[in-house]
């Protein structure tokens, strides 16, 4: 996690996404799936998961691709998460990470949003993926 943890501290964070699906068998509404996450940093793609044990690990990726089946009137889709989890759409700097390698342990980070203080805590005990508070 050092790589993912460096890349956040000095690079630029530039959008957190979360992929999903689109049905078009109905109103077309996008379907969040939470239990990956991707941080867009400089120019790079980090995917943020859940190992089997239930330790958070990460990917290096080059682009983001669907890892679930889609039915035929599904369309993969992505979302920015950015401004929701840090109530902005301007530049943070990540401050501090709490991280622990123990399974089902939360990650804390921390950040500065240009008017105040604020800290994410990403926790993996949730049915249906990541929780953010």
């Amino acid at each position: 996690m050092q790589g993912f943890f460096d890349r956040l501290m000095l690079g630029e964070l530039k959008d957190v996404m979360i992929a999903g699906y689109v049905d078009y068998a109905t109103l077309p509404i996008f379907h969040p799936l939470y239990d990956r996450l991707y941080f867009i940093i400089d120019e790079v793609i980090f995917e943020l998961y859940l190992s089997e044990a239930g330790i958070i690990q990460y990917n290096e990726l080059t682009e983001i691709k669907a890892w679930f089946t889609l039915d035929d009137d599904d369309h993969f889709s992505l979302m920015s998460i950015y401004s929701q989890l840090f109530k902005t759409e301007q530049t943070v700097t990540i401050t501090k990470i709490t991280y622990s390698s123990i399974p089902f342990s939360s990650m804390s980070i921390s950040y500065f949003n240009g008017q105040g203080c604020g800290n994410l805590l990403f926790d993996p005990n949730h049915f249906f993926g990541f929780t953010f508070l």
